[in-house]
């Protein structure tokens, strides 16, 4: 399989499927350092846009995967290691997208900078945003969201507000739970109001089900997440582990595509094999050497192992 700087997967997706990944920014650029998030610890915490990738370079890599590469991909995801909205030429990257292919462009974005017009704007074109919101009180907010000090999460409300009454494509908000921190029946009455404003098509709910970047952040059990899916009404949904049957796979280097899948998050087997499109079976041969060789590590959660890149 030829290497690509910009783009990984296609990767299981509990929303859209087989998504291919393209990173705007890289590793753990972002607005927030969230206690939950599965990539890590916040690297650069930054509210500055950049042209961070060559758009003329990603595009090129896009076009070329979707000529050379045997892949079922139901969305292109602008998403990645930190937050894509950072990309100062996001629009045109959008727009570049839509004249090479037909296949949807979703934006996975924490939704923080939508305050900003100009973001709001540059995002029009785009077919799905998934923005994010887990706190609506500026103490929750700044617990589990970690954003630059001083910033009212009122102004990201108004913003996922704003950009509702322009943008004419879907918006999938999600909130993401984390037990103990965002989940308490006042917190929720305020989101409750809150969504209500941003009008959102659908409302995904989420809790912690992958290794996160604190160790003491804890999942919602399932009676909790589903009392909260009844408390948001119709349009909400519980995110559900990716189900499709794997594709056959084509030849490949299969220990190198293990290796750049896990750079991005920390994955189990059964979300390996999903994502490459290849039984578990044919997966585990590479990963024990791979732990020996202090390529990959594990790490326990719940009761599923997980692996990750190491840091050595």
């Amino acid at each position: 399989m030829k290497s690509f700087k910009y783009l990984y997967g296609p990767v299981p997706s509990r929303r859209l499927g087989r998504s291919l990944g393209i990173d705007l920014v890289p590793h753990k650029v972002c607005t927030y350092d969230c206690i939950y998030c599965q990539i890590g610890k916040t690297t650069e915490k930054t509210i500055i846009r950049k042209e961070y990738v060559p758009v003329k370079d990603l595009l090129e890599e896009v076009e070329n995967f979707l000529k050379e590469e045997n892949a079922s991909i139901d969305h292109l995801s602008l998403a990645g290691s930190g937050e894509p909205t950072l990309h100062s030429k996001i629009r045109s990257i959008i727009e570049g997208l839509k004249k090479i292919t037909s296949i949807p462009i979703a934006v996975i974005t924490n939704g923080f900078l939508l305050w900003d017009l100009e973001v709001r704007e540059d995002l029009l074109q785009a077919d799905i945003v998934l923005p994010s919101l887990d706190a609506v009180s500026q103490e929750v907010f700044v617990k589990i969201n970690r954003p630059r000090s001083g910033f009212p999460i009122e102004k990201v409300i108004e913003g996922l507000v704003a950009f509702r009454e322009i943008y004419k494509g879907q918006i999938w908000l999600e909130i993401l739970f984390c037990k103990g921190v965002n989940d308490s029946k006042e917190e929720l009455m305020r989101m409750k109001e809150t969504v209500n404003r941003i009008r959102p098509d659908f409302i995904h709910l989420n809790t912690v089900i992958r290794p996160p970047s604190e160790g003491w952040v804890n999942p919602l059990d399932q009676k909790e997440i589903d009392h909260v899916r009844v408390f948001f009404g119709e349009k909400a949904s519980i995110i559900s582990e990716f189900d499709r049957h794997p594709l056959l796979a084509p030849e490949r280097d299969i220990r190198e595509e293990i290796l750049k899948i896990l750079k991005r998050r920390p994955l189990s087997l059964y979300d390996l094999s999903r994502g490459m499109g290849i039984p578990q079976n044919e997966v585990n041969p590479y990963i024990e050497p791979l732990i020996r060789e202090g390529k990959i590590k594990t790490r326990i959660f719940g009761e599923l192992i997980y692996y990750e890149i190491s840091e050595n």
